[in-house]
Protein backbone atom coordinates (compact mmCIF):
# COMPACT_ATOMS: atom_id res chain seq x y z
CA UNK A 1 0.00 0.00 0.00
CA UNK A 2 1.08 3.59 -0.58
CA UNK A 3 3.32 4.20 2.43
CA UNK A 4 3.48 8.02 2.55
CA UNK A 5 1.03 8.70 5.41
CA UNK A 6 0.49 12.25 4.25
CA UNK A 7 -0.81 11.06 0.91
CA UNK A 8 -3.15 8.30 2.10
CA UNK A 9 -6.69 8.70 0.82
CA UNK A 10 -9.40 7.33 3.11
CA UNK A 11 -13.07 6.90 2.15
CA UNK A 12 -15.54 6.72 5.06
CA UNK A 13 -19.21 5.94 4.43
CA UNK A 14 -21.83 6.96 6.99
CA UNK A 15 -19.43 9.60 8.25
CA UNK A 16 -21.40 12.83 8.64
CA UNK A 17 -23.39 12.40 11.86
CA UNK A 18 -22.05 14.14 14.95
CA UNK A 19 -21.34 11.67 17.72
CA UNK A 20 -21.35 8.68 15.36
CA UNK A 21 -18.67 6.11 14.69
CA UNK A 22 -18.16 7.26 11.11
CA UNK A 23 -17.51 10.85 12.18
CA UNK A 24 -15.02 9.69 14.82
CA UNK A 25 -13.23 7.54 12.24
CA UNK A 26 -13.01 10.45 9.81
CA UNK A 27 -11.63 12.68 12.55
CA UNK A 28 -9.03 10.09 13.54
CA UNK A 29 -7.63 9.73 10.03
CA UNK A 30 -7.66 13.49 9.47
CA UNK A 31 -5.67 13.91 12.69
CA UNK A 32 -2.98 11.70 11.13
CA UNK A 33 -2.71 14.01 8.13
CA UNK A 34 -4.65 11.76 5.79
CA UNK A 35 -7.01 13.03 3.12
CA UNK A 36 -10.55 11.85 3.84
CA UNK A 37 -13.66 11.45 1.71
CA UNK A 38 -16.72 11.58 3.96
CA UNK A 39 -19.85 10.06 2.49
CA UNK A 40 -23.36 9.99 3.87
CA UNK A 41 -26.83 9.68 2.47
CA UNK A 42 -27.38 13.44 2.81
CA UNK A 43 -30.78 14.86 1.89
CA UNK A 44 -31.95 11.44 0.63
CA UNK A 45 -31.90 10.05 4.18
CA UNK A 46 -34.32 7.15 4.61
CA UNK A 47 -37.39 7.64 6.74
CA UNK A 48 -39.43 4.95 8.43
CA UNK A 49 -42.83 5.28 10.12
CA UNK A 50 -41.74 3.52 13.31
CA UNK A 51 -38.12 4.59 13.50
CA UNK A 52 -36.70 8.05 13.99
CA UNK A 53 -33.45 8.26 12.08
CA UNK A 54 -31.39 11.11 13.47
CA UNK A 55 -30.67 13.13 10.32
CA UNK A 56 -27.08 13.26 9.20
CA UNK A 57 -25.78 16.78 9.38
CA UNK A 58 -25.51 18.63 6.13
CA UNK A 59 -22.37 17.40 4.44
CA UNK A 60 -21.11 20.95 3.92
CA UNK A 61 -21.36 21.54 7.66
CA UNK A 62 -19.52 18.29 8.30
CA UNK A 63 -16.69 19.38 6.02
CA UNK A 64 -16.38 22.72 7.79
CA UNK A 65 -16.39 21.11 11.23
CA UNK A 66 -13.88 18.41 10.35
CA UNK A 67 -11.30 20.65 8.73
CA UNK A 68 -8.22 19.25 7.02
CA UNK A 69 -8.22 17.83 3.52
CA UNK A 70 -11.74 16.50 3.33
CA UNK A 71 -14.16 15.92 0.48
CA UNK A 72 -17.84 15.26 1.21
CA UNK A 73 -20.00 13.24 -1.19
CA UNK A 74 -23.69 12.36 -0.78
CA UNK A 75 -24.12 8.67 -1.51
CA UNK A 76 -26.79 6.04 -0.92
CA UNK A 77 -24.63 2.93 -0.56
CA UNK A 78 -27.45 0.70 -1.81
CA UNK A 79 -27.33 2.41 -5.21
CA UNK A 80 -24.60 0.98 -7.44
CA UNK A 81 -24.33 4.07 -9.63
CA UNK A 82 -23.96 6.34 -6.60
CA UNK A 83 -21.24 4.11 -5.15
CA UNK A 84 -19.29 4.23 -8.42
CA UNK A 85 -19.71 8.01 -8.46
CA UNK A 86 -18.41 8.20 -4.88
CA UNK A 87 -15.17 6.48 -5.82
CA UNK A 88 -14.91 8.44 -9.07
CA UNK A 89 -15.13 11.62 -6.98
CA UNK A 90 -12.44 10.41 -4.58
CA UNK A 91 -10.04 9.62 -7.42
CA UNK A 92 -10.85 12.82 -9.30
CA UNK A 93 -10.05 14.90 -6.21
CA UNK A 94 -7.18 12.98 -4.62
CA UNK A 95 -5.88 10.67 -7.36
CA UNK A 96 -6.29 7.32 -5.61
CA UNK A 97 -7.97 5.32 -2.84
CA UNK A 98 -5.90 3.67 -0.09
CA UNK A 99 -8.31 2.87 2.73
CA UNK A 100 -12.07 2.34 2.73
CA UNK A 101 -14.16 2.22 5.91
CA UNK A 102 -17.68 0.84 5.40
CA UNK A 103 -19.59 2.46 8.26
CA UNK A 104 -23.01 3.24 6.77
CA UNK A 105 -25.64 1.43 8.82
CA UNK A 106 -28.93 1.50 10.69
CA UNK A 107 -31.09 -0.70 12.92
CA UNK A 108 -34.70 -0.96 11.82
CA UNK A 109 -37.12 -3.72 12.76
CA UNK A 110 -36.06 -4.41 16.35
CA UNK A 111 -38.93 -6.77 17.00
CA UNK A 112 -39.77 -10.44 17.55
CA UNK A 113 -39.04 -12.32 14.35
CA UNK A 114 -42.66 -13.42 14.00
CA UNK A 115 -43.59 -9.74 13.79
CA UNK A 116 -40.70 -8.68 11.56
CA UNK A 117 -41.88 -6.97 8.39
CA UNK A 118 -40.31 -7.96 5.07
CA UNK A 119 -39.63 -4.29 4.32
CA UNK A 120 -37.60 -3.95 7.53
CA UNK A 121 -35.70 -7.15 6.76
CA UNK A 122 -34.85 -5.83 3.32
CA UNK A 123 -33.64 -2.40 4.40
CA UNK A 124 -31.20 -3.91 6.91
CA UNK A 125 -29.77 -6.21 4.26
CA UNK A 126 -29.72 -3.49 1.60
CA UNK A 127 -27.84 -0.91 3.64
CA UNK A 128 -25.40 -3.07 5.56
CA UNK A 129 -24.88 -6.19 3.44
CA UNK A 130 -25.43 -4.88 -0.09
CA UNK A 131 -23.99 -1.47 0.73
CA UNK A 132 -20.84 -3.00 2.17
CA UNK A 133 -20.54 -5.31 -0.83
CA UNK A 134 -20.89 -2.50 -3.37
CA UNK A 135 -18.38 -0.22 -1.66
CA UNK A 136 -15.92 -3.04 -0.99
CA UNK A 137 -16.12 -4.29 -4.57
CA UNK A 138 -15.55 -0.81 -5.99
CA UNK A 139 -12.68 -0.22 -3.57
CA UNK A 140 -11.06 -3.53 -4.53
CA UNK A 141 -11.29 -2.68 -8.21
CA UNK A 142 -9.57 0.67 -7.67
CA UNK A 143 -6.91 -0.75 -5.35
CA UNK A 144 -6.12 -3.65 -7.65
CA UNK A 145 -5.73 -1.24 -10.57
CA UNK A 146 -3.38 0.93 -8.50
CA UNK A 147 -1.22 -2.12 -7.91
CA UNK A 148 0.16 -1.27 -4.47
CA UNK A 149 -2.35 -2.81 -2.07
CA UNK A 150 -4.92 -1.21 0.19
CA UNK A 151 -7.13 -1.66 3.22
CA UNK A 152 -10.85 -2.45 3.30
CA UNK A 153 -12.40 -2.21 6.77
CA UNK A 154 -16.09 -2.82 7.44
CA UNK A 155 -18.05 -2.06 10.58
CA UNK A 156 -19.90 -5.24 11.53
CA UNK A 157 -21.14 -5.81 15.10
CA UNK A 158 -21.00 -8.20 18.01
CA UNK A 159 -24.48 -9.09 16.69
CA UNK A 160 -22.65 -10.36 13.60
CA UNK A 161 -21.02 -13.03 15.78
CA UNK A 162 -23.84 -13.97 18.16
CA UNK A 163 -27.48 -13.57 17.17
CA UNK A 164 -29.59 -11.75 19.71
CA UNK A 165 -33.37 -11.72 20.30
CA UNK A 166 -35.28 -9.05 18.36
CA UNK A 167 -32.28 -8.36 16.11
CA UNK A 168 -32.87 -10.95 13.39
CA UNK A 169 -32.59 -8.59 10.42
CA UNK A 170 -29.74 -6.57 11.89
CA UNK A 171 -27.80 -9.69 12.93
CA UNK A 172 -28.30 -11.31 9.53
CA UNK A 173 -26.91 -8.20 7.82
CA UNK A 174 -23.90 -8.05 10.13
CA UNK A 175 -23.20 -11.80 9.79
CA UNK A 176 -23.17 -11.13 6.04
CA UNK A 177 -20.56 -8.42 6.52
CA UNK A 178 -18.29 -10.84 8.40
CA UNK A 179 -18.71 -13.53 5.74
CA UNK A 180 -18.03 -11.06 2.94
CA UNK A 181 -14.92 -9.90 4.80
CA UNK A 182 -13.53 -13.43 4.99
CA UNK A 183 -14.26 -14.20 1.32
CA UNK A 184 -12.70 -10.98 0.08
CA UNK A 185 -9.65 -11.41 2.31
CA UNK A 186 -9.07 -14.84 0.77
CA UNK A 187 -9.32 -13.45 -2.75
CA UNK A 188 -7.40 -10.20 -2.39
CA UNK A 189 -4.44 -11.17 -0.23
CA UNK A 190 -2.21 -11.76 -3.25
CA UNK A 191 -2.90 -8.16 -4.30
CA UNK A 192 -1.62 -6.81 -1.01
CA UNK A 193 -5.15 -5.77 -0.02
CA UNK A 194 -6.19 -6.62 3.53
CA UNK A 195 -9.89 -6.95 4.35
CA UNK A 196 -11.07 -6.85 7.94
CA UNK A 197 -14.18 -6.17 9.99
CA UNK A 198 -14.64 -4.43 13.30
CA UNK A 199 -17.35 -5.77 15.61
CA UNK A 200 -18.38 -3.02 18.03
CA UNK A 201 -20.31 -3.81 21.15
CA UNK A 202 -22.56 -1.27 22.84
CA UNK A 203 -21.16 2.01 21.55
CA UNK A 204 -22.90 5.05 22.99
CA UNK A 205 -23.94 6.94 19.86
CA UNK A 206 -27.03 9.05 19.08
CA UNK A 207 -28.61 6.20 17.10
CA UNK A 208 -29.09 4.12 20.27
CA UNK A 209 -31.32 6.80 21.76
CA UNK A 210 -33.60 7.67 18.83
CA UNK A 211 -37.28 6.72 18.82
CA UNK A 212 -37.49 3.06 17.84
CA UNK A 213 -33.81 2.54 18.63
CA UNK A 214 -32.10 0.12 21.00
CA UNK A 215 -32.75 1.93 24.29
CA UNK A 216 -36.45 2.55 23.71
CA UNK A 217 -37.16 -0.83 22.15
CA UNK A 218 -35.34 -3.06 24.62
CA UNK A 219 -36.34 -1.14 27.75
CA UNK A 220 -39.96 -1.42 26.60
CA UNK A 221 -39.69 -5.15 25.95
CA UNK A 222 -38.16 -5.61 29.40
CA UNK A 223 -40.78 -3.41 31.06
CA UNK A 224 -38.12 -1.08 32.45
CA UNK A 225 -37.20 2.56 32.16
CA UNK A 226 -34.49 3.45 29.68
CA UNK A 227 -32.14 4.48 32.50
CA UNK A 228 -32.68 1.17 34.29
CA UNK A 229 -32.12 -0.73 31.05
CA UNK A 230 -28.87 1.17 30.43
CA UNK A 231 -27.59 0.35 33.93
CA UNK A 232 -28.40 -3.33 33.53
CA UNK A 233 -26.81 -3.41 30.08
CA UNK A 234 -23.63 -1.81 31.38
CA UNK A 235 -23.33 -4.51 34.02
CA UNK A 236 -22.99 -7.06 31.18
CA UNK A 237 -19.78 -5.38 30.00
CA UNK A 238 -16.62 -6.53 31.83
CA UNK A 239 -14.88 -3.22 31.12
CA UNK A 240 -17.63 -1.50 33.12
CA UNK A 241 -18.59 1.12 30.56
CA UNK A 242 -20.19 1.59 27.18
CA UNK A 243 -17.87 2.03 24.26
CA UNK A 244 -17.16 5.41 22.69
CA UNK A 245 -17.00 6.08 18.95
CA UNK A 246 -13.31 6.82 19.44
CA UNK A 247 -12.74 3.20 20.56
CA UNK A 248 -13.94 2.03 17.14
CA UNK A 249 -11.91 4.72 15.39
CA UNK A 250 -8.75 3.52 17.14
CA UNK A 251 -9.36 0.01 15.86
CA UNK A 252 -9.83 1.30 12.32
CA UNK A 253 -6.60 3.29 12.51
CA UNK A 254 -4.77 0.15 13.68
CA UNK A 255 -6.16 -2.03 10.89
CA UNK A 256 -5.10 0.60 8.34
CA UNK A 257 -1.61 0.91 9.82
CA UNK A 258 1.63 -0.76 8.70
CA UNK A 259 1.51 -2.74 11.94
CA UNK A 260 -1.58 -4.60 10.66
CA UNK A 261 -0.13 -5.54 7.27
CA UNK A 262 -0.33 -9.27 8.17
CA UNK A 263 -3.85 -9.05 9.62
CA UNK A 264 -6.63 -9.96 7.21
CA UNK A 265 -9.95 -11.79 7.31
CA UNK A 266 -10.44 -10.84 10.95
CA UNK A 267 -13.57 -9.69 12.79
CA UNK A 268 -12.06 -7.65 15.61
CA UNK A 269 -14.18 -7.25 18.73
CA UNK A 270 -14.34 -3.77 20.24
CA UNK A 271 -16.81 -4.62 22.98
CA UNK A 272 -15.16 -4.20 26.39
CA UNK A 273 -15.52 -7.96 26.77
CA UNK A 274 -19.25 -8.05 26.05
CA UNK A 275 -18.48 -10.40 23.13
CA UNK A 276 -15.51 -12.78 23.40
CA UNK A 277 -15.42 -14.92 20.30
Amino acid sequence: MHQDRQSRVVVVTGGARRGGMGRAIAEAFLSLGDRVVVSDIGSALRTHPDYEVAPAEDLADAAAELGGEVLTVACDVTDEAQVVALFDSAVARFGRVDVVINCAGLAIGLTPVVELELADWKVNLEVMATGTFLCSREAARRMRAQGDGGRIISIASQAGKTGQPYLAAYSAAKFAVVGLTQSMASELGADGITVNAICPGTIDTPLLAVRGGVYQTFSGLAGRTEDDYRRRLMRQIPAGRFGAPEDVASAAVYLASPGASFVTGEALNVTGGQEMH
